[in-house]
């Protein structure tokens, strides 16, 4: 036989390759779900067994099916069938009701508009975070950044400035703005507080805080850091596939070390790429752009499991996601990389925010 013809000839069989009457051990059925019962194309015309029930040998569709005797009844009339059971299946609550749906439901997306920006030359930021007035700041890994008017009207004269002394830190896997200074979040999972003197600083030195690293077993996820105003005063958020967890600090006879005191999540299917938070939200980025919102009690907690708003941009191809922030205004900012072709005709990625 070809096993490539087996999804044409689902009539059951026992086995992988034997022969069995075509009818099947639920009675006569046209048709059964592929691969239950093996493939063996020639067991649609006929069968040779060595022994089991009469006749050992016929075609398919012909005489009584005697090979279901005593297996499963199915549409007929069986003695040695046991006495009707109660079903307790809840079909509704088994999802039977999604899976039967004919149409997916329908995710309302929103245009998104660029926001005009004069960038630092060679440019290329990969974190993005809202600060108390209508700024933002945005921030390669490495610890290059620039202040941007958060304005969607005019075009925005970027500040560039730095952050030294991250190299021994490790590279920034997330940040927040927190009051007169940033709270980073670096590979390594050490956590760095970098002052700020106002918007128009050239550098700021960032310096290591005490306090433990993150789990290794977090690896190099989306992560971001906030002072909250209860317990330890700091709080972690930190993602893993479409999973945040809410990690607080905690002492005990082992020492002071990170606990998870919550998690929320996303859509199963969703792949986070950034984590940004206040002292009073938490915004989680997936891949496809969309930006899940939960609001946060004092100590940092969320209020409810599921996001309280999604906001979905119209999607668009040129574009990777790379990071969002919440405005004070309650605006979202999003930071992404898009394809744009050159005045000299070639396509390169330029970095772009988008309101």
């Amino acid at each position: 036989p070809v096993s490539s013809k087996h999804y044409a000839h689902i009539t059951p069989q026992r086995g992988h390759w034997a022969w069995q009457k075509g009818w099947g051990p639920q009675g006569q059925q046209e048709l059964w779900a592929s691969d239950m019962f093996g493939f063996a194309p020639e067991a649609d015309m006929w069968w040779s067994e060595p022994e089991g029930p009469e006749p050992l040998h016929g075609a398919a569709g012909f005489g009584e099916n005697t090979w279901s005797k005593g297996l499963i009844a199915y549409g007929q009339n069986e003695p040695k069938w046991g006495p009707k059971h109660e079903g307790i299946h809840d079909f509704d609550s088994s999802g039977g009701h999604r899976r039967l749906s004919t149409q997916l439901p329908a995710v309302e997306t929103r245009a998104v508009v660029p926001v005009p920006v004069q960038w630092p030359g060679f440019f290329e930021p990969d974190h993005l975070t809202c600060g108390p007035a209508e700024v933002v700041a945005v921030l390669t890994s490495n610890g290059m950044g620039a202040f941007v008017p958060a304005a969607d009207s005019a075009a925005g004269h970027s500040a560039a400035f730095s952050l030294e002394g991250l190299v021994e830190l490790g590279m920034v896997r997330g940040l927040s703005w927190a009051a007169s200074k940033l709270l980073v979040v670096t590979t390594s999972g050490k956590i760095a507080s970098c002052p700020l003197v106002g918007t128009g600083a050239q550098k700021a030195t960032c310096s290591q805080l005490s306090v433990p690293s993150l789990p290794s077993s977090f690896g190099t996820a989306p992560a971001t850091a906030i002072e909250v105003k209860t317990g330890s005063g700091l709080r972690v958020m930190v993602a893993t596939g479409s999973r945040v967890s809410l990690l607080e600090l905690h002492v005990d006879d082992e020492g002071l070390h990170w606990r998870e005191a919550g998690s929320v999540f996303l859509p199963e299917d969703a792949q986070v790429v950034a984590v940004a938070a206040t002292h009073d939200s938490l915004l989680v980025t997936a891949e496809d752009g969309s930006a899940h919102l939960w609001h946060l009690r004092a100590d940092g907690a969320a209020v409810s499991e599921e996001a309280s708003h999604v906001d979905v941009p119209t999607f668009d191809s040129r574009r990777k996601w790379q990071s969002a922030c919440l405005l004070p205004n309650g605006k979202i900012m999003r930071l992404a990389s898009t394809w744009q072709r050159s005045k000299g005709g070639a396509s390169m990625l330029s970095p772009e925010l988008l309101i």
